[in-house]
């Protein structure tokens, strides 16, 4: 097979099942998510031969092993756009951690969306959300990434608002795609600034380029692509998005959370990282480290099982970020790979016990029980014994307990923190702080949800009777998941020249334009031990909070919820920081009274009086001036203004189509003038 059909595979296979499905799924009827599986499975080989083949190299004298290719997409002479892929050990580990889930989320939603009346648009949506993650994660330049970066948008906009028929999910696909909306404009402005400085938007050019750019307008170009990371990977202030996006189906949930969507951010910041200015980190840092502990918080009060995993997925991106912002891009990539695998079976097993309340509420015909609130489970350990052992090893993956992939990739983070406050001293002590609390509370909130869940009497003895285990297809990706959740998996050693484990081995070093990465990494060695030890003692007291409270129950939870009412600390967590409700003052209400005080203008008493006024004032002036037959200027003047009007907004009208070809051809034309104009100046 050569180069460019298999990297190709990546784009082809899944647009292909978009495409198939969109148009002819109606008649293909439950056979589309047979057609969709088979050609996502392909994928999935794809991925498996284009890692085998990395690890082949990574045991060669090729450090820095590639595959890239690149051709013109359009030029004015004065701009040249290039798309083009590159490929390297990263993109090999991508690639194989979105294909895997994608097949696995595949393979559950056969039996999950059954029944569903747009069963072949659902799998049609999943295979555009695939390929545009795929697309981002091929691409050699930011501009290529951009546009995949907004199919990604669009691809999670059709998903979360899948059932459209219901009041909630159109209103939280909105949310999402307009919070986006707001990271995308400083991702895009960020990426024209570095072109018009770099004269490329080729990654490793811009990375190789900017050495002579100054360091302040770096640093703002930076984080100003880094806003598209804050949007895409819900970061503290549009983090508020994700929560909302549990809307969708919950095999969705799974791939937006562990691979796709919200893995894209911290992914595009990994391959900007060589050139984020010292300062830029900081911040990069500090955004991390409080959206962090902040989700952690907001994840203690949450009943709604599918609300605790969300808060958990901002908390551990936080930690990623974090990780990135304290120079440590290579834990924070393996945390984004060990946490696709952790945090795709805790949401899958959450889809199977609310696939199991589900169909128990419908046996009982009960439609006012919330089939995903926790506060009505309990007891279905004996129920759901796959889903629970399945559960159980990837909540102790993420708590960060010993010989889970959590362990292995969250002590590193913390680490870097550590190392990164001894270095630099003053306010960096708050990083640690942030990701040893955060760490903590993580234990003490997934360990509430096991044991709300799965021990314990069950709260209603009538759901729990009709409640039974998930069928294979569902739980075959929950057994596989909590395996790729053990620590075995990432440090097997497939190189019998090396010792370090696969991962390690493909990921390496990694380069920076302005950081002494040597010195760093010494940092993080030497810091390990005492992370380590730090991590395991947190974990423990989570766990042991936990077990107090919700197994033994040896606490009064309403007790200590009034304790920490008394200062605050509780109303915080379950108003979710005010975050959402400061933006309702700041931001929806002025707007939303605006367009009411708008509503309620009678525009005829305008033209009355200001427009008809105008032409009587026209009128008198010119009868003074001696015009004689001033009938004429007021058909001519006055009535030539509101024929011009009419006649302006009657063409402007046609602008508004609906049609987004149409839009996305006038932004590019208005781009295209803009950039000769800039170049004239």
């Amino acid at each position: 097979m050569s180069e460019i059909l298999q990297i190709s595979l990546f784009l082809l296979l899944p647009i292909l099942s978009f495409t198939i499905l969109i148009f002819f799924g109606k008649r293909l009827k439950e056979h589309s998510s047979t057609l969709a599986l088979i050609l996502i499975s392909l994928m999935f080989v794809n991925a498996v031969v284009l890692f085998i083949n990395a690890i082949s190299h990574s045991g060669s004298h090729h450090h820095h092993w590639s595959l890239h290719n690149t051709f013109e997409w359009f030029s004015t002479g004065v701009l040249y756009i290039n798309l083009g892929y590159y490929v390297d050990n990263i993109t090999a580990i991508m690639l194989l951690v979105v294909a895997l889930i994608g097949l696995l989320v595949h393979l559950y939603s056969t039996e999950y969306m059954k029944g569903d009346q747009r069963y072949s648009r659902y799998f049609a949506f999943l295979g555009i959300f695939i390929f545009s993650m795929n697309g981002i994660v091929l691409a050699d330049s930011l501009i290529m990434m951009y546009i995949f970066w907004e199919l990604v948008g669009l691809s999670s906009f059709l998903l979360i608002g899948f059932w459209f028929e219901k009041d909630k999910p159109p209103l939280a696909a909105n949310k999402a795609f307009l919070a986006n909306r707001v990271g995308d404009i400083g991702m895009f402005i960020g990426i024209m600034i570095l072109y018009f400085n770099v004269g490329s938007f080729n990654i490793n050019e811009i990375v190789n380029g900017v050495a002579n750019m100054d360091q302040s307008l770096l640093t703002i170009a930076g984080l100003l692509v880094f806003m598209g990371a804050v949007g895409k990977s819900a970061q503290f202030p549009l983090h508020i998005w994700l929560p909302d996006a549990m809307e969708g189906p919950t095999p969705v949930s799974a791939l937006i959370h562990a691979a796709t969507m919200v893995a894209a951010g911290v992914y595009m910041t990994f391959r900007i990282f060589p050139f984020l200015t010292p300062e830029a980190l900081s911040i990069v840092a500090i955004i991390g480290a409080v959206t962090a502990l902040m989700a952690a918080i907001t994840a203690i009060t949450r009943n709604d099982i599918k609300a605790v995993l969300a808060y958990s997925t901002i908390s551990q991106l936080g930690y990623m970020i974090m990780a990135l912002g304290v120079g440590a891009p290579v834990y924070a990539f393996f945390h984004l790979v060990t946490h696709a695998m952790f945090k795709a079976c805790l949401f899958l097993c959450s889809g199977s016990v609310i696939h199991a309340m589900h169909h128990s509420l419908h046996h009982l015909d009960d439609h006012t029980t919330d089939p995903q609130d926790m506060s009505n489970m309990g007891g279905l350990k004996s129920k759901m014994p796959i889903t629970h052992v399945a559960m159980l090893i990837s909540t102790l993956a993420i708590a960060g307990v010993p010989f889970f992939s959590g362990f292995l990739s969250k002590d590193g983070i913390l680490a870097a923190t550590l190392s990164y406050y001894h270095m630099h001293h003053g306010w960096t002590v708050l990083l640690p702080l942030a990701g040893f609390g955060a760490a903590m509370i993580t234990a003490f909130y997934m360990f509430r949800l096991i044991f709300k869940t799965f021990y314990g009497e069950p709260k209603k003895k009538e759901i729990y009777d009709h409640v039974h285990e998930s069928p294979l297809p569902m739980t075959i990706p929950l057994i596989l998941l909590s395996f790729l959740s053990l620590a075995f998996a990432f440090t097997l050693n497939m190189n019998p020249l090396k010792s370090k484990g696969w991962f390690k081995d493909l990921v390496g070093h990694v380069n920076h334009n302005f950081l002494d990465m040597d010195l760093i990494h010494s940092g993080i060695h030497h810091a390990h031990d005492q992370a380590m030890y730090l991590s395991l003692l947190v974990a423990s007291l989570g766990i042991l909070a936990s077990i107090l409270f919700y197994y033994f129950k040896k606490l009064n939870v309403d007790t200590v919820a009034n304790i920490f009412n008394f200062i605050g600390l509780y109303k915080l967590s379950r108003n979710k920081f005010y975050v959402d409700k400061i933006y309702n003052k700041v931001l929806y209400v002025p707007f939303f009274m605006i367009t009411k005080i708008s509503s309620f203008i009678d525009w005829n008493i305008y033209d009355q009086k200001i427009v008809d006024a105008w032409g009587w004032i026209t009128i008198k002036i010119s009868k003074y001036s001696g015009v004689a037959d001033y009938s004429i200027l007021d058909q001519k003047i006055v009535d030539g203004t509101s024929h011009l009007t009419q006649f302006v907004s009657a063409k402007l009208r046609k602008t508004q189509s609906g049609i987004i070809q149409n839009y996305l051809l006038g932004v590019l034309a208005v781009l295209v003038v803009f950039i000769i104009v800039i170049n004239q100046i």
